[in-house]
């Protein structure tokens, strides 16, 4: 399969895909694709599943903003910026 093919299917579902991984692998094909984009959503959906109870249990515990934040870039090995992301999602508002 040509690598455009790939990346236009990639782009089109939002997918951060390896492209020499995939092709490393050899026998490229649709199903390849679809299957490494159904596991980058399953991935995503545990990482958000474990962020959502981190901040959940920091508020319980009466943990500040600040604390939330830095658990979630230790537990999750994220950046400051995604566990804002997580914090917007899931915080004081879903509590």
């Amino acid at each position: 399969m040509e690598k455009t093919v790939l990346m236009t299917v990639a782009g089109a579902t939002n997918c951060k895909l390896d492209y020499s991984a995939i092709e490393r692998k050899g026998d490229v094909d649709m199903c390849t694709v679809f299957e490494e984009t159904r596991l980058e959503g399953v991935l995503e959906g545990v990482a958000q599943g474990r962020a959502e109870e981190i901040i959940l249990t920091g508020y319980e515990l009466g943990n500040s903003d600040d604390e939330i934040l830095t658990r979630l870039q230790k537990r999750l090995n994220i950046s400051l910026q995604k566990a804002h992301e997580y914090l917007d999602m899931f915080g004081k508002k879903s509590v």
